[in-house]
């Protein structure tokens, strides 16, 4: 559930701040599953889905979590079918560009910056609540979410303005630790039978509290969300062995067991509560569900395990996004499309100024909103949100690919073979998108989806007079606000004089980062 950090994938910096080539070939299939699903933290995705599916779903919260799979597995495929064929560093900016030309670049790069910058507030948020009951249940002292959303952002931003970069062998240590958690604390209460032994109403979509349209598909959105970052496989396409075949593979191998976890996950926390109406209500009033269960079904131990599994997880992806945006701000500021001093480094070669806008920015809204409406109500809506935003974006992948095949293929074109899944990824984000119009959701999930098609109308109103005044810029722009998911522009790059514009490749073959003093933890 983060933005994919290139700078894991291999990109080395030298001492003069020049940037040699990616490691070509180094990375293979286990690699490449491994580095995605660290990226996507699924035990943050089990434990939204505790927190925003279950008051929706209910017992069908597995079903939700089913259905987000077929969705996400349909939309890897289409990912795969790009990356068989553009095997590049620059992930949806190029895959796009490529099918429809700059200005649907440009388009899907505002939503994928927006929904990156979005993780911001949900993730601090969320954090200052769930740490915040952890300690007063665990210890009995009730201190504000918001003194651990601050220390959060302090800590990420100082990191960055240090210059310190997320390691991603600090990543696959923590993806296991919390795979092998979850897992352990899954086996535990699936054997033992649950509250009242296995139950097929899990699939049941009666059993959602509020509702087929109103409950369970708006729950889906909440399931994709837990999703994202499965497709940061692609942007190893450069460093991996064959990419080819091993990253079409990566992407859907990486889908289908985040699916497998997130279902069997939530199974074993449905059934530890029971699918009765009693259990359900348990389920979504208890802040802590997990501890409740590991307890019940395991000990004390594995209830401590979670909590760290959950609290690692979420400070590792809080500094992968800090670190993604603070890159942005810092190559726009440098191509002056944002105030120079966004630009400015450090003497560590760090974006200190862009580093320290975005952690105001991120813990401003997060206090403002969070406060006055609840920090897990705030946390949820800008899920919601960013995940329509993630959508936008899928839907353009999904009519994508169908025109680049069309114009890869020529009258060896099928329909049937070549269009039927895509079609098939539409249908399915069709229906979920249905539900969250009709009937309308509650103010003010109701207002996102026409802020989401604001956002895009406006970006190709802005697209269409960028291009007339400047052909590169909308390019280059499209590039850098795609780059708050893919690692495009980093601190060492001399920043462009005014005016200047630069012609980007449509594929990246080197990821700039910072001076000698950057360093991993």
């Amino acid at each position: 559930m983060t933005p994919s950090d290139a700078d894991a994938t291999g990109a080395t910096r030298v001492g003069d701040g020049s940037t040699k080539g990616l490691a070509r070939g180094t990375i293979k299939l286990p690699g490449a599953v491994a580095q995605s699903a660290a990226l996507v933290g699924p035990s943050v995705g089990v434990v939204v889905g505790n927190a925003f599916i279950a008051s929706l779903a209910g017992a069908a919260s597995v079903l939700a979590f089913l259905i987000g799979t077929i969705i996400c597995v349909l939309i890897a495929k289409v990912i795969s079918d790009y990356a068989k064929r553009l095997p590049s560093a620059g992930s949806f900016y190029t895959y796009l560009t490529q099918s429809f030309g700059a200005k649907t670049g440009f388009v899907t790069g505002v939503l994928l910056f927006g929904a990156y910058a979005l993780l911001f507030p949900f993730q601090l948020s969320f954090f200052g609540y769930y740490v915040h009951g952890l300690v007063s249940t665990d210890f009995g002292i009730n201190i504000p979410w918001q003194v651990f959303a601050i220390a959060l952002i302090i800590f990420s931003v100082t990191l960055a303005v240090l210059g310190v970069q997320y390691s991603l062998q600090a990543g696959l240590i923590g993806l296991a630790f919390e795979v092998i958690v979850f897992s352990v604390f899954a086996i535990l209460v699936i054997a033992k039978g649950g509250a009242h032994g296995q139950s097929l109403q899990v699939l049941n979509p009666a059993r959602a509290p509020k509702g087929f349209a109103s409950g369970l598909l708006i729950a889906c959105v909440y399931t994709i969300f837990a999703f994202v970052g499965f497709e940061s496989a692609t942007t190893l396409g450069e460093e991996a062995s064959e990419p080819k075949k091993t990253i079409p593979r990566a992407v859907m191998v990486t889908t289908l067991l985040l699916g497998a976890f997130f279902v069997v996950v939530t199974y074993a926390e449905v059934i530890g509560f029971g699918v009765s109406s009693d259990g359900v209500n348990n389920l979504i009033n208890d802040p802590s569900a997990f501890n409740t269960l590991a307890r019940r079904y395991g000990n004390s131990f594995l209830s401590g395990a979670i909590d760290v599994a959950v609290v690692t997880s979420f400070i590792a992806l809080n500094i992968v996004t800090v670190n993604a945006v603070t890159r942005m701000l810092y190559a726009m500021g440098r191509d002056r499309m944002l105030p120079p001093a966004l630009a400015r480094l450090n003497r560590r070669r760090a974006p200190q100024t862009a580093a320290i806008t975005v952690g105001l920015l991120g813990i401003g809204a997060s206090l403002l909103f969070g406060t006055r409406y609840h920090p897990e109500v705030y946390a949820s809506w800008s899920a919601y949100f960013a995940t329509l935003l993630f959508i936008g974006a899928y839907i353009a992948l999904c009519v994508g690919i169908v025109r680049f095949k069309q114009r890869q293929l020529g009258h060896a074109f099928s329909p049937i073979r070549h269009a039927v899944i895509p079609i098939v990824s539409l249908a399915g984000i069709g229906l979920v998108l249905y539900g969250n119009v009709h009937p309308l959701p509650s103010a003010p999930l109701r207002w996102f989806i026409p802020a989401t098609v604001a956002i895009i109308l406006v970006s190709v109103v802005a697209a269409y007079r960028l291009e007339k005044l400047d052909p590169e810029r909308v390019r280059r722009a499209g590039r850098l606000f795609a780059a708050a998911g893919v690692d495009e522009s980093m601190p060492g790059d001399e920043p462009a004089p005014p005016g200047a514009t630069s012609r980007p490749t449509e594929a990246a073959s080197t990821q700039p980062g910072v001076g000698p003093s950057h360093r991993n933890v």
